[in-house]
């Protein structure tokens, strides 16, 4: 069965969870190889990690409850655990390895913070979480599933266990919607200033930015949108019925407001 839960492999590699016989996912020894090497990529993924952040509509005091699918060692939940103090979480992965470098990180959480064990290549994933969710999110996870067919159906597996007003978040890689556009995102990502980031040419990937919405709508969603979007991939919102967001004392200085993350 397909490990579509790693949501912090790296995606610039190929069928990293179904192919090369060097990548064991369980196995203790390659996973600490493989977080050893992330280090040069940390200023990405927290720009990326970021991203999921900024669009949570909760203060930071909120007390809600979240969902992260294919969560990998954590590091999404730590900055989202910083941001906002009431929140409680649960994480889902394929691999133990993980689960337990994403216990380590987040210890300090205590038990803010729920392991589960499971894949999302099966729909029984769903059945190791108990109950509903403000907001599920997950970052390059998705596509890992492959099959189409699949990814609908967790789509739907996801609505239902949000709750009223809750909301979805997947960023994740998505095809370009013509194969002429599939060198672009290699080259876009040659300008460092611009923070783009590099995911090749795509072709394989299971559905095109067009067709994850459609999915999303087929899944039940009153409302889906494209919050951002660079040429390699996308940050996709699924509102299970409506948005709600806090209305919030905003401190004036000089006629600008004050931005209310406290990052």
């Amino acid at each position: 069965m397909v490990d579509a839960t790693h949501r912090d492999a790296d995606p610039a590699r190929e069928h990293e969870h179904g192919g090369a016989s060097n990548e064991d996912w369980n196995d203790a020894d390659f996973v600490a190889r493989w977080l050893e090497r992330q280090a040069e990529r940390a200023p990405e993924r927290r720009r990326q990690f970021a991203l999921v952040r900024a669009v949570i509509p909760r203060l930071p005091a909120e007390e809600f409850r979240y969902l992260n699918l294919g969560s990998g060692p954590g590091n999404l939940d730590e900055l989202l655990l910083d941001q906002f103090a009431a929140a409680t979480a649960t994480l889902v992965d394929f691999s133990l390895p993980m689960l337990m470098a994403a216990r380590a990180r987040l210890a300090r959480f205590g038990d803010r913070v729920e392991y589960v064990h499971a894949n999302l290549a099966s729909a029984d994933w769903a059945g190791g979480v108990g109950g509903s969710f403000d907001v599920v999110v997950s970052t390059l996870a998705v596509h890992h599933v492959e099959d189409p067919r699949r990814i609908r159906a967790l789509y739907g597996e996801v609505h239902r266990l949000l709750g009223h007003g809750g909301m979805f978040l997947n960023l994740d890689r998505v095809r370009p919607a013509r194969p002429a556009f599939g060198p672009l995102a290699a080259w876009a990502a040659q300008d460092p200033e611009a923070g783009l980031s590099a995911r090749g040419h795509g072709d394989d990937l299971p559905g095109t930015l067009a067709e994850h919405l459609g999915w999303l709508g087929e899944a039940g969603f009153g409302a889906v949108d494209v919050l951002w979007k660079d040429p390699g991939m996308a940050l996709l919102c699924g509102l299970r019925d409506h948005l709600h967001v806090p209305e919030e004392a905003h401190a004036h200085d000089g006629g600008e407001h004050a931005h209310p993350h406290t990052h």
